[in-house]
């Protein structure tokens, strides 16, 4: 045999790429919706509302250590969901929307991060609370918390990136075509219904219906989409390796 045939038959014997769209896309399928639905299910379970006063919220969250318990151990599979998810819903828009997927998906992701830099008022006051520290004192220590400049910054940024970066994924899941006209206009409306309930006209009622409860059905939606999609329309198949 000469050189060249072996060669031949060496490429040709090359080991074979494992196709792991389904995998992916599956995935991403569970990702999409996981985050939203578990703010939903937090948002349900808060021993209090944005409306209320800081005395109060610290009455609410030290009779409820049970709520706060289970808020705090939600956050651990939460954010990676919510970071995740952003990604997933940029790449499912990308190939016909590549600009606003990007633009979305980024800016959703960066403001899911930035919460990193806020404190947890809710945590820390329910643990403070369970060793010695009274109701006033935990008041005036989250008042100091709320006004320092860097968790206000970086609570400012997170609210107005997470509406915007929804609102702009959700105009690219539209112009991609990936779910009806009504599912991606529902979710434009959500988020801003979101702010409303949590922040104009404070209702738990209407932020867990149409605000984020409305957009966790359309995050349902558009993972029922990912679903339904052929391997070859989620991504391209990977390319034959030599060996």
């Amino acid at each position: 045999m000469s050189r060249t045939q072996a060669v031949n038959s060496t490429h040709t014997a090359a080991p074979p790429v494992r196709d792991l769209r389904r995998f992916w896309r599956i995935g991403a399928a569970v990702l999409i919706p996981l985050g939203p639905l578990g703010v939903t299910i937090g948002r349900g379970i808060m021993p209090y509302w944005t409306d209320q006063s800081p005395e109060t919220i610290v009455d609410k969250v030290l009779a409820n250590p049970d709520s706060i318990t289970a808020l705090n151990w939600m956050g651990l599979p939460l954010m990676p969901a919510l970071l995740l998810g952003a990604l997933a819903m940029g790449f499912v828009a990308r190939l016909r929307a590549p600009v606003l997927a990007t633009v979305g998906a980024g800016l959703l992701f960066v403001s899911w991060v930035g919460t990193t830099n806020t404190a947890s008022t809710d945590y820390l006051t329910s643990l403070l609370g369970g060793n010695g520290f009274d109701a006033a004192q935990l008041v005036h220590i989250n008042a100091l918390i709320m006004d320092d400049p860097v968790n206000a910054a970086a609570g400012i940024f997170w609210l107005f990136g997470h509406l915007g970066g929804m609102i702009v994924l959700a105009v690219a899941l539209g112009k991609a075509k990936v779910v009806r006209p009504w599912v991606w206009i529902a979710l434009i409306a959500s988020q801003p219904v979101h702010f409303i309930a949590a922040v104009v006209l404070p209702s738990r009622l209407l932020d867990l219906t149409l605000g984020w409860g409305l957009t966790t059905l359309c995050t349902l939606m558009a993972s029922a989409a990912v679903l339904k999609m052929s391997d070859g329309e989620w991504d391209l198949a990977p390319r034959p390796r030599h060996a």
